[in-house]
C-alpha cells in the first residue's frame, strides 16, 4: 500500500490527512498496521491535525459495527431483498399518500456524491422537496444572510485571508476548540504580522483567554452591536462611499436604521453589556483598518435571528469595501466537513442544485437536465418543520442518513417518540448503536470513514478527495449506490452509475449547464465535468469556481474582488435587520420568551460543544484518550449561583426548560456542576454530545424547544431559559469490569470507554438500592476512609470474583468517587491476591487529575508538577527565582508535549501553569546561615526536597 492521501471526517477547516502502511510515524497507530498523519501539502491544514483528528483510525474500533441490511427484529437481509421493501413501501406511501407523505433527512458527513444522488432522487423523480439536512442545524442561518446579500451561499473569502488580516473579529465562535488547526493558524498570522484578534462571546472560552480584546456581550446582543458598529462607520465618516455606490443597493434604510444606535455609544454599551472603552475600541479598529476578517459560527447560527446578525455583520464589511478583497471579509466557518458540499447539491430543502431555487426557469432546467419530467414545485419541510410533520402523521416514511436526530435536533423525546410512530424509517448507519439506529425498521449498512470514496467542500470553497483505503466489510455500500438501487427499482432511469466518479462527473456537468443558463451564479465545476475515473481519482484539493480543467490545483482564490454579485441587479444588497434587541435583562419579555430572573430562577443555557467530541459521539464516544477529558455529562454555571439553586460543586443537578419558555416536552436531564468564574452570573453552559447510547438521561436538547429562525429556518439552540435543581445522591461512584445496567434504582448512569475496557459512572437516591447492587456473591466487600483536602469520605469497595479473577470492581459513597480511571480498569481480569489487594488500596488512595491535553495524555498534576520543579530548581540552584513564568511555561511545553501539538488545549495549559506558577510564588523560603536548614513558612506546602 502507497500513502493515501484523503480528508478528515471532523469539522468544516476539512484537512488533509496522509494514511500509510508500515511506516516508522507512530501517531494513531492500529491494529491495521495504518499510520496517519496530516498531508503537508493540502492547503487548509499543512500538515497539522487536532486531537479528534489524529485519533481517527482509532475510531475505526467501533464496539459493533453494521455489516449487513437488517429489520428492526434483528431478521437480517440481503441487498436485494432490503431495497426492494424499500422501494415498495415508498411507492405505497406516495400512492396513498401523496409525494409529500415522503421525507430524507440527511448528514454533512455525507460525501457530495452522495448527497447528489439523494436530491436528484427526492426532488426529481419523488417530485417532494422534502430533503433536509443536519447542516440544517449549523449553517442555515449564514446560508440565508449570503443569500439575501449577496444573491449566493458563496463564502468569498479563503483561510489565507486570516494570514494577511489586520484585525480578526471571531463571534459566536470558540474556534481553539472547534477548529483548532485554523485557530493556530490564526495564533501564528498574529505573531508573524502583529493582527489584532477581537472575540465576541459572552462566554470567556479558550478562545476568548487568547484575544486582545474579549468583548463579553450579554447573551443576544450581538445583532446591537453590529447594527451600532454600521451606524459608527456611518458617523466617522469611515464608509467606502465609492464601493458603496458602484456595488450595493439599501445601504440609504441600513444606516438610517444603524444610527439609532450609534448616537449615544455609552447607552449601546450599557444595553450590549461591555465597557463603553471596550465598545469604542473594537469600532475602532473595525472601522480604522482596510483587512478586517470577521467569522462566524454556531453562537451566531444558532440563534432566533441569526440570519439578521449575520447580514448585519456582512452590511459592515459592505460599508467599507471590503468583500473579496485580500485580508478581509465575511467568513462562515462550517461546522462539518461535506456541509458546504451538501450545499452545492441542494441538500437543504430550500434550495435546489448548483444553488438554484424554485424559479420555473430553474425547475425546467434541472427537469430537463435528469429528464424525470419535472421537479418538486416547491421548498420542502425543513429539520424542525419535517419531524413536526412526522410526529402529525403526515409524513409515513423517512430515510435517515448519517446522523442521529433522536439527539441533535431539539425537543428531542418528541423526535424519538415521532420516529417510534412512524410507519415506515430507514437509517443508513455505520454502527447499530446509535438512538436514531435503534429506531429503524430498515437498518442499512453504510460505508464508513475508510471505506467510502468521494468529495468533500470545506469553508473555504476546497474540494477533496476523501479516498478509501480499507476494504468494506461484510456488506456495507455507499449511500448512493443504496438510493440508485431503490430509484431503479422503482422504475426510474438515470441510476445506473458505474462508480463514484460517474455520479461526481454527472454533478459537474450540471453545474457547467447551470454556469451557462445563469452566468450570474458564481458556483461553477465546468472545469471538472470532463474527468476520466483516473483523473477523478488522482483529483487534488482545488478550489470552485473552477472554469476550466487548467484550473484543478488552484488555491487561494477569492469571489466577488470586482463587485460583481449573483443578485437581480448585480449589486450586494444592504440588509435591515427586522428586530433588535433580543437580549434577555431582567423582567425584559422578548420573542414571547420571558425571563423572570427576579421571580423564578432561571438561567440562559447556552449548548456548545466539548473540545473533544464530535456531535452525538457515535465515532469519538468509543475513545478513550477523548473520553478522558470530560468522563461525565457537566453543566458550567458561575459560583454565585450555587447557593441560589442549592447546588454543590461536583454534585448532580436536574435541568429542566424554565415553565414559561417550555413547547411541548416536560423533560430533563441532569449533569455535574462545574463552578466555573468565567462563566456569565446568569448564563449556563452544557455540551450537546450526550446521548442515551453513553448516558441515562440522555442530553441536553430534552429541554430545548423548537423554536426557529423564521428565515433560515434554524433551531435557535442558544440563550434558552431553564433552571435547575439539586439531585441527592445516597450512594455514588464507579464501576470497571461486569455492570448490571438495569440495576433497581440507578439514576445516573454514565458509560466511559478506557485503554482497558470500559467503566460506569453510577449514581442511587436511594441507599438501599446502592447497596442492594453491591450485594452480588462471590466478592470481597469492605469500607476505607480517604483523606483529601475536600476531607474524609468513606468508600464502600466491591471486588467480584469468577475463578479467582477479579471481574468486576465497584467503588461507592456518599460524595463524587475521584479515582484515577486507567490505572483501576487495569485491574480488572487479574488474579485477586494480597498484593493486588495492597495495589488496589495505593491506587484508591491517590485519588486522581483532570486530563488537560489529549493529545499526550498530560493531566492538571503534571502541568503543575513540571511548572513547580521549574520554580523550584531555581530556588534550590540559585536561592532566588530569576525564571520567568513564560520561560518556565516553554520548558514546561517542551518537555511534556502539551499545547504543542493541535493546540487545542493551550488556554487550559495556561490556565494550570498560571495557578501553580502563582502557588508557588506564595511560598517563602528562607534558608539558615548557620545550618543552611531549609524552612518554609508554609506548613501545608509538602517539602520537594
Amino acid at each position: 500500500m502507497t500513502d493515501i492521501q484523503s480528508s478528515c471526517a471532523y469539522c468544516g477547516v476539512g484537512c488533509g490527512l496522509t494514511i500509510s502502511q508500515n511506516s516508522t510515524h507512530t501517531l494513531g497507530e492500529t491494529g491495521l498496521g495504518l499510520t496517519l498523519q496530516g498531508d503537508n501539502v493540502h492547503p487548509a491544514n499543512f500538515g497539522q491535525l487536532c486531537a479528534k483528528g489524529e485519533r481517527l483510525l482509532d475510531s475505526l474500533n467501533q464496539p459493533h459495527t453494521l455489516r449487513y441490511p437488517k429489520l428492526r427484529s434483528g431478521k437480517p437481509l440481503d441487498w436485494d431483498a432490503a431495497t426492494q421493501l424499500i422501494a415498495d413501501t415508498f411507492q405505497q406511501t406516495i400512492d396513498q399518500y401523496g409525494s409529500d407523505s415522503v421525507a430524507f433527512y440527511l448528514s454533512g458527513q455525507l460525501l457530495t456524491e452522495d448527497y447528489y444522488v439523494a436530491n436528484k432522487f427526492v426532488k426529481g423523480f419523488l417530485k417532494t422537496a422534502n430533503v433536509d439536512t443536519n447542516s440544517r442545524l449549523c449553517m442555515s442561518s449564514a446560508v440565508s444572510a449570503m443569500q439575501r446579500a449577496f444573491g449566493e451561499d458563496v463564502v468569498p473569502g479563503c483561510y489565507q485571508d486570516f494570514e494577511h488580516a489586520k484585525v480578526i473579529v471571531l463571534i459566536g465562535a470558540n474556534t481553539a476548540w472547534t477548529h483548532p488547526v485554523l485557530f493556530q493558524r490564526i495564533l501564528a498570522a498574529r505573531k508573524t504580522n502583529g493582527c489584532k484578534l477581537v472575540v465576541v462571546d459572552p462566554l470567556s472560552t479558550a478562545t476568548a483567554k487568547q484575544a486582545d480584546l474579549h468583548l463579553a456581550i450579554n447573551p443576544g446582543a450581538d445583532l446591537d452591536l453590529f447594527v451600532g458598529l454600521l451606524g459608527f462607520i456611518a458617523d466617522n465618516n469611515t464608509l467606502n462611499q465609492r464601493y458603496i455606490d458602484a456595488h450595493t443597493e439599501g445601504v440609504v434604510e441600513a444606516i438610517t436604521h444603524a444610527q439609532q444606535f450609534s448616537k449615544n455609544l455609552q447607552t449601546l454599551a450599557d444595553s450590549v453589556g461591555v465597557a463603553y472603552s471596550d465598545l469604542v475600541q473594537f469600532y475602532q479598529l473595525f472601522s480604522q483598518h482596510e483587512q478586517v476578517v470577521t467569522a462566524t459560527c454556531q453562537g451566531v447560527n444558532q440563534s432566533v435571528n441569526g440570519t439578521d446578525i449575520t447580514n448585519a455583520i456582512i452590511n459592515c464589511h459592505l460599508a467599507l469595501g471590503q468583500i473579496g478583497q485580500v485580508g478581509a471579509g465575511f467568513f462562515s466557518l462550517t461546522g462539518q466537513p461535506n456541509a458546504m458540499g451538501g450545499r452545492e447539491v441542494g441538500g437543504l430543502a430550500t434550495q435546489l442544485a448548483c444553488h438554484m431555487g424554485f424559479a420555473d426557469n430553474e425547475r425546467a432546467l434541472l427537469a430537463d437536465f435528469w429528464q424525470c419530467g419535472t421537479v418538486a414545485k416547491q421548498k420542502g419541510l425543513a429539520a424542525v418543520d419535517m419531524f413536526d410533520a412526522l410526529a402529525d402523521g403526515k409524513i409515513k416514511a423517512i430515510w435517515i442518513m448519517g446522523t442521529n436526530p433522536v439527539v441533535s435536533l431539539p425537543n428531542s423525546a418528541k423526535i424519538a417518540k415521532a420516529l417510534a410512530d412512524c410507519p415506515f424509517v430507514v437509517v443508513s448507519e455505520v454502527s447499530p448503536d446509535s438512538d436514531t439506529a435503534k429506531l429503524a425498521d430498515i437498518l442499512l449498512p453504510a460505508q464508513g470513514w475508510s471505506e467510502k470514496c468521494g468529495t468533500v467542500t470545506n469553508s473555504e470553497r476546497t474540494i477533496t478527495r476523501q479516498r478509501s483505503f480499507i476494504t468494506a466489510k461484510g456488506q456495507a455500500k455507499p449511500d448512493w449506490w443504496a438510493v440508485s438501487q431503490v430509484a431503479i427499482k422503482m422504475g426510474f432511469n438515470g441510476f445506473d452509475f458505474e462508480h463514484n466518479a460517474s455520479v461526481f462527473s454527472e454533478f459537474a456537468l450540471l453545474s457547467a449547464k447551470v454556469k451557462q443558463a445563469f452566468p450570474d451564479k458564481h458556483f461553477n465545476l465546468a472545469g471538472l465535468a470532463g474527468l476520466t475515473k483516473t483523473q477523478y481519482d488522482d483529483l487534488v484539493p482545488t478550489q470552485w469556481p473552477v472554469a476550466t480543467i487548467e484550473q484543478i490545483g488552484q488555491r487561494h482564490q477569492r469571489v466577488f474582488s470586482h463587485g460583481q454579485f449573483a443578485t437581480v441587479s448585480g449589486k450586494a444588497q444592504f440588509i435591515t435587520p427586522a428586530n433588535v434587541s433580543t437580549h434577555l435583562a431582567k423582567g425584559q419579555s422578548v420573542n414571547g420568551v420571558e425571563n423572570s430572573h427576579q421571580n423564578l430562577p432561571a438561567l440562559l443555557l447556552n449548548s456548545g460543544r466539548s473540545r473533544d467530541q464530535w456531535h452525538t459521539m457515535t465515532r469519538t464516544g468509543h475513545i478513550a484518550s477523548l473520553r478522558a477529558s470530560v468522563p461525565e455529562p457537566v453543566i458550567h454555571i458561575h459560583p454565585q449561583q450555587l447557593g441560589l439553586f442549592n447546588l454543590v460543586e461536583g454534585g448532580l443537578a436536574r435541568i429542566q426548560a424554565e415553565q414559561k419558555t417550555k413547547s411541548t416536552s416536560q423533560d430533563f436531564t441532569m449533569a455535574r456542576v462545574v463552578a466555573d468564574k468565567d462563566m456569565p452570573v446568569d448564563v449556563a453552559s452544557m455540551s450537546m454530545h450526550w446521548s442515551k447510547q453513553f448516558s441515562l438521561t440522555q442530553g441536553i436538547n430534552q429541554v430545548i424547544d423548537s423554536r426557529v429562525d423564521p428565515i433560515s429556518l434554524q433551531p435557535g439552540f442558544k440563550c434558552q431559559a431553564v433552571t435547575l435543581s439539586p439531585v441527592i445522591l445516597a450512594l455514588q461512584g464507579v464501576v470497571f469490569g461486569d455492570h448490571d445496567k438495569a440495576a433497581i434504582g440507578l439514576c445516573w448512569q454514565v458509560a466511559q470507554t478506557l485503554t482497558s475496557g470500559i467503566c460506569h459512572h453510577i449514581g442511587f437516591e436511594n441507599q438501599q438500592d446502592g447497596f442492594a447492587y453491591q450485594a452480588t456473591p462471590y466478592s470481597l466487600k469492605w469500607t476505607l476512609t480517604r483523606v483529601s483536602q475536600s476531607g474524609h469520605q468513606l468508600l464502600h469497595i466491591q471486588c467480584n470474583i469468577q475463578k479467582g479473577q477479579l471481574i468486576a470492581l465497584k467503588l461507592l459513597s456518599d460524595k463524587p468517587v475521584n479515582v484515577a480511571l486507567e490505572p483501576m480498569g487495569a485491574f480488572i481480569g487479574k488474579t485477586l491476591n494480597s498484593q493486588l489487594l495492597s495495589q488496589l488500596h495505593q491506587q484508591i488512595k491517590a485519588g486522581n487529575s483532570p486530563l488537560i491535553c489529549a493529545c499526550t495524555g498530560m493531566t492538571e498534576a503534571d502541568i503543575g508538577d513540571e511548572i513547580n520543579l521549574q520554580f523550584n530548581q531555581q530556588v534550590f540552584n540559585q536561592g532566588v527565582t530569576n525564571l520567568s513564568f513564560e520561560q518556565a511555561l516553554d520548558v514546561t511545553q517542551s518537555t511534556l508535549g502539551c499545547g504543542r501539538q493541535c493546540g487545542s488545549c493551550q488556554s487550559e495549559v495556561n490556565q494550570c501553569a498560571v495557578a501553580n506558577w502563582a502557588e508557588a510564588l506564595t511560598y517563602t523560603d528562607t534558608y539558615s546561615d548557620s545550618d543552611t536548614e531549609y524552612q518554609q513558612t508554609n506548613p501545608a506546602k509538602e517539602d520537594v526536597a
